[in-house]
């Protein structure tokens, strides 16, 4: 019992710091993506750092399962030996500076343009 109060506890008072860190838009995940490159992360960016973490892995994985189940309508060719979160939020970062007016769209469209520029099948 003290356990269960304990984690619900610690998931209202994350709650909070959950609706600090948003990823909705360029510019947010652009935010995010920034601390995760950083070579020390600063403990106060780690939240920060992770949601572009999860993001990039949860798009990357998307688009290459998507190229699997429907090769013909995927025209994104996401390398699978070799490639790393890393690059992925550094191909993000580079779309995000390279076209700034768009910052403002949702950020998984613009990844998908992202990586559609970077990786377009062959």
């Amino acid at each position: 019992m003290k356990a269960g109060i304990i984690a619900v506890a610690a998931m209202v008072g994350m709650g909070g710091l959950a609706t600090e860190v948003r990823a909705d838009t360029g510019n947010q995940m652009a935010e995010n993506c920034r601390a995760f490159l950083k070579e020390k992360i600063p403990s106060d960016r780690y939240f920060n750092a992770g949601v572009c973490a999860g993001f990039v892995n949860g798009v990357t994985d998307t688009l290459v399962l998507a190229r699997i189940a429907s090769p013909e309508t995927i025209a994104i060719c996401i390398p699978r030996e070799g490639f790393t979160m890393g690059q992925a939020a550094k191909v993000l970062l580079k779309y995000f500076d390279d076209h700034p007016e768009s910052l403002h769209e949702n950020a998984s469209m613009l990844a998908i343009q992202a990586y559609k520029a970077a990786y377009p099948c062959k």
